[in-house]
């Protein structure tokens, strides 16, 4: 679905927030390479940033790749430039809805913002009581998160039943 969407929409520049391991960054790393799209990718964790590099070398798009090692919250308001396409994937789930208003703002207008696991909340309704108190956070955080990009007022959204839920918008304006 990544591939095929940065294909469609041929994003100059990309902003992703969780990079991890650098799969979905391949993903779309090895689609816009055939137009000279590059990609932004922020991850927390220095392992895992630093194993997503030789990953990147390893699939021939280290050079289409910018890594930043370090806190989202932090990093993203410093950002200056504008981006054609956003992708969060962050794996501490509570940071989509407080991250969401600067995404948007770094979004160029009709550009694409992504949100992978946005239906989590719809595919965990059985939560039991012993269930750990961190997951039930993510959960709400989502379900607020999902709730916020419904009324944004800068972007048309939608979520797709993809996995565990991937959301869809364009920035108006």
């Amino acid at each position: 679905m990544m591939q095929l969407l940065i294909r469609l929409v041929r994003p100059q520049r990309i902003l992703e927030i969780g990079t991890s391991m650098g799969y979905s960054t391949v993903s779309m790393a090895s689609a816009a390479k055939e137009y000279g799209g590059k990609i932004t990718t922020i991850d927390y964790d220095e392992q895992s940033a630093k194993q997503a590099i030789k990953n990147f070398k390893h699939a021939g798009v280290a050079e289409l790749v910018e890594v930043i090692i370090g806190d989202a919250k932090e990093i993203i308001p410093t950002l200056k430039e504008s981006f054609d396409l956003v992708f969060q994937d962050v794996g501490d789930k509570k940071l989509y809805p407080i991250l969401l208003n600067n995404l948007v703002t770094l979004l160029k207008p009709a550009g694409v913002f992504l949100a992978e696991d946005s239906l989590l909340p719809a595919m965990d309704v059985n939560i039991s009581k012993s269930e750990d108190f961190c997951r039930v956070q993510c959960i709400y955080s989502l379900e607020e998160f999902n709730k916020l990009i419904a009324h944004c007022p800068f972007l048309s959204s939608a979520i797709l039943p993809i996995g565990d839920g991937l959301t869809i918008g364009i920035k108006l304006g």
